[in-house]
């Protein structure tokens, strides 16, 4: 789907509303990954930690490998980051927190 890449929607639209190339094409591009990073080792380790000792429902339904799950934290708490890996674990939160809250 060639109108994903680089968000081609929502550019056409802010070209459609008359802002200019500044804005439609930055020549830097955006990145979170500083942030992603951030809030993985400070705020979701504890998060993952918890999950790990309490259990979840993702583990039960074979959704997430918890051995899996735990090199990561282990990774993580020695300061090995991955952003091609690791910041899918805020989706591993994100499900988590979300079956707590139905179940």
């Amino acid at each position: 789907m060639d109108w994903r890449v680089l968000k081609q929607l929502q550019r056409r639209r802010l070209v459609a509303l008359g802002l200019s190339e500044d804005v439609t094409q930055p020549a830097q591009r955006e990145s979170f990954a500083e942030v992603v990073q951030h809030a993985l080792t400070t705020h979701g380790r504890p998060l993952l930690v918890r999950m790990l000792y309490e259990g979840s429902a993702l583990f039960d339904d074979g959704l997430v490998d918890p051995d899996g799950l735990r090199q990561a934290v282990r990774r993580l708490s020695e300061g090995a980051y991955r952003e091609d890996g690791d910041a899918q674990l805020l989706q591993v939160i994100n499900l988590h927190m979300a079956t707590q809250a139905f179940l």
